[in-house]
C-alpha cells in the first residue's frame, strides 16, 4: 500500500504544482455551490489545502486529513492556523458525528489495495459525519478513460511545464478497466535530474460506487458530471456523487 498512498508525499512539491493547476478554482466553487459555510467539514486527502484553505478563508471551518506528512506540511505553510491531520483513512481518530459534512475531490478515493479497504474507508466517513450530513466524492468517469486509454501501448501526453520542472505521462486503462495506471517523467528545471513516479488507481463505475455508499450507510442524491453541474452520462468528465448520511 505504501507506493500507492505515498505516491505524491514522495512528489512533493512537484505534486503540489501539479495540482494547483489541475481546476482547483472550479473545484473550489464546485464545494461552495453545494455545501453551507454550517459545521465542521472534513476534506478528505486533503493534500495541500488547495480545497479547504480558501474555503476556509471565507468562513468555512474545515479540517484536512491526509497520510502524507509532506503535503500536509505545505498546507500548513500556505495557512497556519489550518487545522490538519495525519491519519489512514480505514481509521479515522475522531469522534462518532464530529462532522456536519466531508468531501472527497479531485479522484482522492481508489487509492487503497482493494475495494473492500475503500468500503473500510466509506464506513468510517459515515460513522465520523452527523445523520443527514453531506458527503461529496469525486473521482474520474470510468467510461470516459476506458475509451481514450484501454489501448496496448501506453497513451503518451505532451509534456507539460510547471514552474520548476516539465513533465511527460504515459497512460493506460487496463483492459477491464478497473484500473488506471500513469508513469510520470520529471525533469527539475533547476538541476536537470529526471525523476520517475508511478501511480495506480481504482476506476468505478456509477452504479457500483453508489451500491457502496448505499452499504456504508448513505443516500445518493445527486449524479453529477462537471464541476459546472452537468447531468452524468457515460461521456462526462467527471463521476462525482452527493449523498447524505442516514
Amino acid at each position: 500500500m505504501k507506493h500507492l498512498l505515498n505516491v505524491f508525499d514522495r512528489m512533493n512539491v512537484y505534486w503540489a504544482e501539479i495540482a494547483d493547476q489541475n481546476q482547483t478554482e472550479k473545484q473550489v466553487k464546485f464545494i461552495r455551490n453545494i455545501l453551507k459555510p454550517q459545521g465542521i467539514i472534513l476534506d478528505v486527502a486533503c493534500g495541500t489545502g488547495r480545497h479547504a484553505i480558501p474555503l476556509s478563508k471565507e468562513g468555512y471551518d474545515f479540517v484536512g486529513l491526509d497520510i502524507s506528512p509532506n503535503l500536509l506540511k505545505i498546507a500548513k505553510t500556505r495557512l497556519s492556523s489550518m487545522q490538519l491531520v495525519k491519519a489512514d483513512v480505514r481509521h479515522l481518530p475522531f469522534k462518532p458525528q464530529a462532522f456536519a459534512a466531508a468531501v472527497s475531490m479531485d479522484t482522492s478515493f481508489g487509492y487503497l489495495p482493494t475495494e473492500e479497504e475503500d468500503m473500510e474507508s466509506l464506513l468510517e466517513l459515515h460513522q465520523t459525519i452527523q445523520k443527514g450530513g453531506g458527503l461529496i466524492i469525486d473521482v474520474f468517469n470510468r467510461k470516459l478513460l476506458m475509451q481514450k486509454y484501454t489501448v496496448k501501448q501506453p497513451v503518451n501526453s505532451k509534456p507539460r511545464e510547471y514552474p520548476s520542472f516539465s513533465l511527460s505521462q504515459k497512460r493506460t486503462v487496463d483492459k477491464n478497466g478497473l484500473k488506471l495506471r500513469d508513469l510520470w517523467t520529471v525533469c527539475g528545471k533547476a538541476d536537470g535530474k529526471i525523476r520517475i513516479f508511478r501511480h495506480t488507481v481504482r476506476l468505478y463505475q456509477s452504479q457500483v460506487l453508489r451500491d457502496l455508499l448505499k452499504q456504508a450507510g448513505f443516500v445518493v442524491t445527486r449524479v453529477i458530471g462537471g464541476y459546472e453541474g452537468q447531468q452524468f452520462s457515460l461521456d462526462s468528465d467527471r463521476l462525482i456523487l452527493i449523498a447524505c448520511a442516514k
